[in-house]
């Protein structure tokens, strides 16, 4: 007796026509969430109202500044290393933050509240 394949080359042509398009959708949800911030760029006059430092454990710490915008709003920001802006200096740049001093601080990316997303400092210059 005879088996007929043709069913199984048409399952695999039918397999790969799904998978190809699940590829293309995850590297442009990847390019989306990793690339895309660095496009939205920004600079801020604060005054430093408070810092935070968030760790889950010893290796993932999180610099949390809250700032008062020149209006009186608050905003809170994040600073992470980044290597695609080559800033592997966040932690100096958290120290040498002083609470209730004014700063010039140019960001990156935008805020997304229910993902916890912050905009990441990547340079601070005080001002009087």
């Amino acid at each position: 007796m005879r088996k007929n394949n043709f069913y199984k080359f048409q399952s695999i042509k039918h397999l790969r026509a799904k998978i190809i398009p699940i590829i293309i959708i995850v590297i442009v949800i990847w390019f989306m969430i990793t690339v895309l911030p660095h496009f939205f760029r920004n600079t801020y006059i604060v005054t430093i109202a408070s810092k935070q430092i968030k760790s889950q454990n010893n290796k993932d710490i999180r610099y949390i500044i809250y700032t008062q915008m020149e209006d009186g709003t608050i905003k809170a920001f994040k600073n992470d290393n980044s290597i695609l802006e080559f800033k592997f200096n966040s932690e100096d740049l958290y120290r040498g933050l002083m609470i209730r001093r004014k700063y010039e601080i140019k960001t990156y990316g935008f805020r997304i509240i229910p993902l916890a997303s912050y905009e990441n400092i990547t340079a601070a210059k005080q001002t009087k």
